[in-house]
C-alpha cells in the first residue's frame, strides 16, 4: 500500500501520467488534507486537478481516501514542526501508523519519515519501479516523461538521478 502526497500527485497529473501509481502499487491512498490542498489549487485555476478528481475512489477510480484516525491526528500534532505543514504531518502519521509507504518528493518530509521508520519513495524510485513493471518501457518514453515533467512542472532531476533512471531502462530492455 502507498500513501501519496500532493507534490507527487500534482506532478503526475500535470503530465497526465497518474496511471503510474496504480501500475506500481496495488493500493494507492491520500489523506483528505491533500485533497483540500488540491481543491484550493483547482479554485485558483489549476486544471490538472480535474485529472486527480477523475481517479478518486468515490468517482469509481483507484485513489482511495485515507481518513486519519484520532490517534493519527494526535500523532500528526506531535510530530509537526515549523518546516512541516499539517498536511505533511498527517501524511507521516498515517503512513507511520498503517505501515504504508509514503510517496513524496519533499526532502524534509522524507527525512522526518525515515526518522520514524516510514518507507519513503521519491519520484525517482517510483519511476524506476514503473520501469521494472514495464509501464515505462523505452528510453524514448522515459525521455518524453522527463521532458514533460520539466516543461509542465518545472521538475529537474539531478544528473545522478537522471543517469540512474536511464540505466534502469537500459538494463530492463
Amino acid at each position: 500500500m502507498a500513501l501519496v502526497d500532493n507534490n507527487v500527485l500534482s506532478s503526475l497529473a500535470k503530465i497526465d501520467r497518474l496511471e503510474l501509481l496504480p501500475s506500481v502499487f496495488e493500493t494507492v491512498e491520500t489523506p483528505p488534507s491533500v485533497l483540500g490542498e488540491l481543491d484550493r489549487a483547482e479554485a485558483d485555476g489549476y486544471e490538472f486537478v480535474t485529472r486527480i478528481d477523475a481517479v478518486k475512489s468515490y468517482n469509481d477510480g483507484w485513489l482511495r481516501i485515507a481518513v486519519p484516525t484520532e490517534a493519527e491526528l494526535a500523532l500528526a500534532d506531535d510530530i509537526g514542526d515549523h518546516a512541516l505543514s499539517s498536511t505533511d504531518a498527517r501524511c507521516l502519521a498515517i503512513a507511520s501508523q498503517r505501515d504504508d509507504r509514503l510517496v513524496t518528493d519533499d526532502a524534509h518530509v522524507g527525512t522526518r519519515g525515515q526518522q520514524r521508520g516510514v518507507e519513503i519513495w521519491d519520484l525517482v524510485l517510483l519511476l524506476q519501479a514503473a520501469i521494472h513493471c514495464d509501464v515505462i518501457a523505452t528510453t524514448e518514453e522515459l525521455s518524453t516523461l522527463v521532458a514533460d515533467l520539466r516543461e509542465e512542472d518545472g521538475y529537474r532531476f539531478s544528473e545522478t538521478d537522471r543517469n540512474a533512471l536511464f540505466e534502469t531502462v537500459e538494463t530492463d530492455d
